[in-house]
């Protein structure tokens, strides 16, 4: 008895820590070739946030030795306006393959934290009756709104007409959009090479 404690304990550890990873899938179709560039497209309004994401996953992928452009600096609005548009500016400009991320509404939600108060007043005395007379003041803790983003990244190929990979995402805006864009060029790059989709 005293062994299978440490031993479920251990299996605990890991279990918990293979909960945290975001899940991928990779099509079993899937066939590992090279490509002459892959193009990544960050689908959102926001547009510094769409180009923060896709210039640090052109980066990552550039790390790699993958031959990667954002989308921004090449696709015009007319150039997505049907599917048969996009595929000829993807010929023009040498691309194989694609890197999507699609994004659901930003969830916010309030987290209360431990607080810490002081009370702060003074003393009043009204003729037989003696009060006190103040407020109490936050000094720190309290309800912290957190924004979370929820998002997929996708993989296409010019040779494959379904998705050929993806990986779900998710994170908060707590420092910024620059550090979640990091954050999620990083999962999905990291993730691709794991799956040997390069």
């Amino acid at each position: 008895m005293k062994q299978l404690i440490p031993a479920l304990a251990l299996s605990l550890l890991v279990l918990s820590g293979c909960a945290a990873k975001q899940s991928s899938w990779k099509s079993p179709s899937y066939k590992k070739e090279s490509f002459r560039k892959v193009m990544v497209l960050a689908k959102t309004s926001d547009e510094l946030a769409r180009r923060q994401l896709e210039d640090a996953t052109v980066q990552q992928l550039k790390n790699k030795g993958v031959n990667a452009i954002p989308s921004y600096a090449t696709i015009k609005p007319k150039d997505i306006k049907t599917e048969e548009a996009f595929i000829e500016k993807a010929k023009k400009l040498e691309v194989d393959a694609l890197v999507a991320y699609n994004f659901g509404h930003v969830t916010s939600e309030y987290k209360r934290k431990p607080s810490v108060n002081a009370n702060v007043g003074v003393p009043v005395k009204m003729g037989i009756f003696r009060g006190y007379l103040g407020t109490n003041v936050p000094l720190a803790g309290g309800n912290r709104k957190v924004e979370t983003v929820n998002g997929q990244a996708v993989f296409y190929t010019k040779a494959a007409t379904t998705i050929q990979w993806s990986q779900s995402l998710a994170g908060d805006l707590k420092k910024g959009t620059q550090k979640l864009a990091l954050d999620f060029a990083l999962q999905a790059v990291n993730q691709m090479f794991e799956d040997q989709l390069f």
